[in-house]
């Protein structure tokens, strides 16, 4: 049984996002991503980074989360693929490709956040282990570990 794998970039938000209309009605996010990568020379090694600019689109429950929680400068780590399309500019048909993003993710080495927590995403198991030595009269956490510690010893607990 093999892992399933999906495309990834790595990239910085490099223009300020904006959100269109698909012909369809649906919600599309557009911004420019710049991605750093070392690319492998012929002998095996590999040069020094290069900056690319591509595409990142994102389209109905992925373009209406990333309109509000990524902007430009912003890090992330995208997961979806490329795909190829064909336009005119200047009455000239060009072929070029875009990122569509399907997942993403700030990327956590360089992205300095907080995580606000529900209450609904703790296990019980969890909200128990936050919550018992309240409960059973010790003001402190550290009140409470230390008369486990002393019924252990009275018990013979210790070693």
């Amino acid at each position: 049984m093999s892992i399933p794998t999906r495309q990834c970039i790595v990239g910085e938000i490099a223009s300020a996002p904006h959100m269109s209309k698909t012909t369809d009605g649906g919600e599309r996010y557009f911004a420019r991503i710049k991605i750093k990568a070392r690319r492998p020379r012929p002998d095996g090694t590999y040069g020094p980074p290069a900056e690319t600019f591509h595409n990142l689109v994102a389209f109905g429950r992925a373009a209406q989360r990333a309109r509000t929680r990524v902007r430009e400068g912003d890090v992330i780590v995208a997961a979806g693929y490329v795909r190829e399309y064909v336009h005119t500019v200047a009455g000239v048909e060009r072929r070029d490709e875009e990122f569509v993003m399907r997942w993403f993710g700030h990327d956590a080495w360089r992205t300095t956040y907080r995580i606000a927590r529900t209450g609904h995403h703790r296990s019980e198991a969890a909200a128990r282990r936050t919550t018992a030595p309240a409960e059973v009269g010790y003001a402190t956490l550290a009140e409470g570990l230390a008369a486990a510690a002393e019924d252990a010893l009275h018990a013979g607990g210790a070693r």
